[in-house]
């Protein structure tokens, strides 16, 4: 039996080396991929919670008067908005007044409110 020295094809052994490398490649790039979708996924529902934040908080802006100071969204206490859904995804929240001049933890003086909200985001996917 001749054996040429002059090699013109890859082995069996080249091959798989090959193909080892190649998947180890692809599989970091579907890492980086699943990665960046999680964070597209999350950023998404915060920016969504920031829209109904703000739109929670324009609603209380027209209550920012004289005659519903005290009877309105604004007195004293806890509140809880109505929940939404948006995208299939539900969100809910609430937000709590407190009274500076009788808290006594703002730092203003005069007749003022502190509005704290908090929301709750929808589990990830």
């Amino acid at each position: 039996m001749k054996f040429s020295l002059n090699k013109k094809s890859f082995g069996l052994t080249e091959i798989i080396v090959s193909a080892v490398i190649l998947a180890s490649v692809m599989a970091g790039f579907l890492a980086t991929f699943v990665g960046v979708k999680k964070y597209i996924n999350r950023s998404s529902r915060r920016t969504i919670a920031a829209n109904y934040i703000r739109s929670e908080l324009s609603s209380l802006y027209n209550e920012v008067r004289e005659d519903t100071w005290d009877t309105g969204k604004l007195q004293d206490g806890k509140h809880t908005s109505l929940p939404v859904t948006i995208n299939a995804k539900g969100y809910s929240g609430s937000y709590t007044v407190t009274d500076c001049n009788t808290a006594g933890n703002c730092d203003n003086d005069g007749n003022y409110r502190r509005v704290e909200m908090k929301i709750t985001l929808p589990s990830p996917d």
